[in-house]
């Protein structure tokens, strides 16, 4: 059975590891002790945590996404194992090398699938879907005319009331999305590594400030299952621009939710890992059509 925990560290306390046990002892409170394999996300929000680096090694061991927070709370930082797949150096050079249309194709594939998603998340929530679902078979290779943005402009415009999506805005629902977005990021940069992939060399992405292109290229048709928990809080009442732990571990536990993948119900953790498959099948067979990609149960 797969790592489900995950760990949202929102205190002063000081983090070990003994017995393959991960220990958590706050201060003034009762200590905790989690077994590591159940663990898949450690969250370190509270910049008073103090970790040992016995556990810090045991994270990349058990491949335990380990995310840092800044001062306002978002996730800023993510360590994942180093180069643990055994054929790191053959997968890395069949990624470097792959062709331009190979990765124009796979772009195109993608996209479609994000608008698919898009669209079944508005007619999920009794919204008008019919211009989306007009443009999935429209998206070219490389995605040339730039379809996913013309996706977007409708798809927002439907899901939420009075919103412009803005990665630094303070519109409440912003800042749960990009919350959100940060940590399924998080979790396909640790599949990623997983497979011997470096996250550095997307398909589309490619700027070279930028560590995680390939995980920015892979996440987009896993967006709209952190825009459906966003649009719940939001119907719940629940989002306020300083996100209560309620909020937070609602979006973590995005992770845990059901998507469908090869006509089954998976994890979006596992999701990640079984896309991730597929990807590399792909590169090495230079076949789009190997990728495999959810869709919105």
């Amino acid at each position: 059975m797969s790592a489900w925990r995950t760990i949202l560290v929102t205190k002063p306390c000081s983090l070990s590891m003994k017995n393959l046990q991960l220990v958590y002892e706050p201060k003034d409170e009762a200590t905790i002790r989690v077994p590591l394999e159940d663990i898949s996300v450690i969250v370190l929000e509270n910049n008073q945590a103090t970790m040992t680096v016995a556990l810090l090694s045991m994270c990349a061991e058990k491949k335990i996404a380990l995310f840092t927070c800044d001062t306002y709370h978002m996730p800023n930082g993510l360590f994942t194992p180093f180069h643990q797949h055994s054929r790191f150096s053959q997968i890395s050079h069949i990624q470097r090398d792959m062709k331009k249309a190979l990765k124009k194709q796979l772009w195109q594939k993608i996209i479609t699938q994000k608008i698919i998603n898009q669209s079944q998340l508005l007619k999920y929530f009794d919204k008008d879907n019919l211009q989306l679902e007009l443009l999935t078979n429209k998206v070219k290779s490389g995605d040339s005319e730039n379809l996913e943005a013309l996706a977007a402009r409708r798809y927002w415009s439907r899901l939420f009331d009075d919103f412009t999506r803005d990665q630094k805005g303070l519109d409440p629902r912003n800042i749960a999305l990009n919350y959100g977005y940060a940590i399924v990021r998080g979790a396909i940069a640790r599949s990623l590594v997983s497979y011997g992939l470096l996250p550095t060399f997307g398909v589309f992405h490619n700027s070279e400030l930028n560590a995680y292109n390939l995980a920015d290229d892979m996440i987009e048709p896993l967006r709209p299952m952190v825009d459906m928990v966003v649009k719940r809080l939001e119907l719940e009442d629940e989002l306020d621009v300083h996100m209560g732990v309620d909020v937070k571990t609602a979006l973590i536990n995005v992770l845990y939710m059901q998507m469908r993948f090869n006509d089954e119900d998976v994890t979006v953790l596992n999701v990640c890992d079984f896309m991730t498959q597929t990807f590399v099948k792909s590169m090495k067979l230079n076949d789009s059509s190997k990728l495999n990609l959810p869709s919105v149960v």
